[in-house]
């Protein structure tokens, strides 16, 4: 899969591109059925499979102080699109510029002659130029004039609810992962390179992998049972998501801690996915850190009985 930042580093595909356009953020079953139905065109068409993501999302962009939270980091999200079959994904960059485009520099000028596209999908509430004001109709209208054809998707539903990453981070929110599990298709996880820390864990009977998630606002915060994924297989944990109080008062960014259960390898500069499976409680401040490490044991001992009684599978 190749990723293109510069759209002068793209030189185009043999017969033209089928393209899927949106945030999707989490990719969840609505947005996997999107790319699925652009797959479908891309193999009736003979096109290449790509779709285009902004950076920074148009939400961060137009809110810099206060908006959503990512269900994905840019990494998980690529991994998941080559996990789909995408070939091609376009990172624009999302500026004042992007989002001031007209609806004909959108479609002609950027999806026709640039990138060489033929066929658009796109979820039900899409839209675009500038103001956001053109939708799926108006992308049917300019297509039509370069030969282009576009569709969107109906909604897809869970629960009687419209599928929604706004909804997914209501369950995240909540403790919610078994609902979080069924809207993504999958278990909530996490995945990054684990960095030394300070320590402290260690020294008190919990030493942690720990992984910088890079982002101030975390979908989940508190202590959860886990199992993760390193070079060395499958392995059972209790991970904490937050600020740590205890610890590093003040704390800005969220940090990803995993203590992984009778493991004794050495993670150092290793990637790691954490996958989320149920939550044992809040992060919470404690007056000291004999204190934390009477908590971290009942944690221990609820994720140990949480990860052998429940049947969890498909990772």
């Amino acid at each position: 899969m190749r990723l293109i930042r510069c759209l002068s580093d793209f030189k185009g595909t043999p017969n033209g591109v089928a393209i899927a356009i949106g945030n999707f953020d989490g990719l969840h079953i609505g947005h996997q059925a999107v790319i699925e139905c652009m797959r479908k065109k891309s193999r009736e068409m003979n096109l290449t499979p790509a779709v285009m993501i902004f950076e920074p999302q148009p939400l961060e962009f137009f809110s810099t102080d206060k908006h959503p939270a990512r269900i994905y980091s840019l990494r998980d999200k690529l991994q998941a699109f080559e996990i789909l079959g995408v070939k091609i994904v376009f990172c624009m960059k999302f500026n004042r510029d992007f989002a001031s485009m007209s609806a004909d520099e959108y479609v002609i000028d950027l999806l026709h002659d640039k990138l060489g596209v033929k066929s658009v999908t796109v979820g039900s509430l899409f839209n675009f130029g500038q103001g956001g004001k053109n939708t799926i109709e108006d992308l049917k209208r300019i297509g039509a004039t370069v030969g282009m054809e576009a569709s969107a998707i109906d909604r897809v539903m869970l629960n009687h609810e419209r599928i929604s990453s706004t909804k997914i981070r209501e369950y995240l929110a909540l403790g919610r992962l078994d609902l979080a599990r069924q809207a993504l298709g999958r278990y909530y996880s996490m995945s990054g390179i684990v960095v030394r820390g300070n320590q402290i864990g260690k020294t008190i009977g919990f030493p942690t992998a720990n992984v910088n998630i890079n982002r101030r606002v975390s979908p989940i915060t508190g202590v959860y049972a886990v199992r993760v994924l390193t070079r060395y297989g499958l392995s059972n944990g209790m991970a904490n998501v937050g600020y740590r109080p205890t610890v590093v008062p003040g704390q800005k960014k969220a940090l990803l801690e995993v203590h992984l259960f009778d493991f004794h390898r050495d993670l150092y500069g290793q990637s790691i996915r954490v996958f989320f499976l149920k939550k044992i409680r809040d992060e919470e401040k404690f007056s000291n850190l004999d204190v934390l490490k009477e908590h971290l044991f009942h944690d221990m001992e609820s994720a140990r009985g949480i990860l052998l009684k429940d049947d969890f599978d498909e990772f």
